[in-house]
């Protein structure tokens, strides 16, 4: 059951985040083999977002507009398209528009890539195997997670502002895309409380 499509024994953290990468929801425990889109119809997070018992807040005016839009969480191609949930466009070799606002929304997402970057960085129990039982493994990486909102409440230092990746030159010219060019997450060596070497991270929500 924990056996994951990449050849290896995991269990999953699916988690939202806010702005400042600090997590707000967090589900951890399900089974390596399910998929992201499952875990999410199944936890406790999940159920309330599609039902709406989230309380959201209430659909707002765009800026600049009379149309009025709901708040929505943002995910991946794997998540299923609600009022409540935004996911990319699929396929390759989009138009245009479409090629735009599936980065405008992958711009949004990597909020939470770089919260998961930053969790591994900090709190290296993530980058090897847990060697233990689920249960206990499911305790560490909640312990994680509660840590690093904590430390990144009360800390500056914690993640300075150059440290996630950021992407510059975005723009469309012509009707054309303009590839953008990504800034990955900063390597500060030794810093702040845990003294542990920095490295280029890029984690996804398993």
């Amino acid at each position: 059951m924990y056996y994951n499509y990449k050849g290896n024994y995991s269990i999953v953290l699916l988690a939202s985040c806010d702005a400042n990468y600090t997590f707000t929801t967090v589900d951890i425990g399900a089974y390596g083999s399910q998929s992201d889109g499952g875990i999410l119809w199944n936890c406790d997070f999940g159920q309330g977002l599609l039902s709406g018992n989230l309380d959201l807040p209430v659909d707002d005016y765009l800026p600049g507009t009379l149309i009025k839009f709901p708040h929505f969480m943002v995910g991946d191609a794997a998540f299923p398209l609600k009022n409540c949930i935004m996911r990319p466009y699929p396929g390759i070799r989009l138009p245009i528009d479409r090629e735009v606002f599936n980065k405008r929304l992958s711009r949004a997402r990597r909020t939470i890539e770089n919260a998961f970057g930053i969790l591994c960085a900090r709190w290296r129990v993530m980058l090897a195997p847990i060697f233990m039982h689920p249960q206990t493994a499911e305790t560490i990486v909640k312990a994680a997670v509660l840590l690093h909102n904590f430390v990144k409440f009360n800390d500056r230092s914690y993640c300075p502002a150059d440290y996630v990746d950021q992407y510059q030159g975005e723009e469309v010219i012509n009707g054309l895309w303009r590839k953008e060019v990504p800034t990955p997450l900063r390597n500060h060596g030794r810093m702040a409380c845990n003294n542990a070497t920095r490295e280029h991270l890029r984690c996804g929500i398993n």
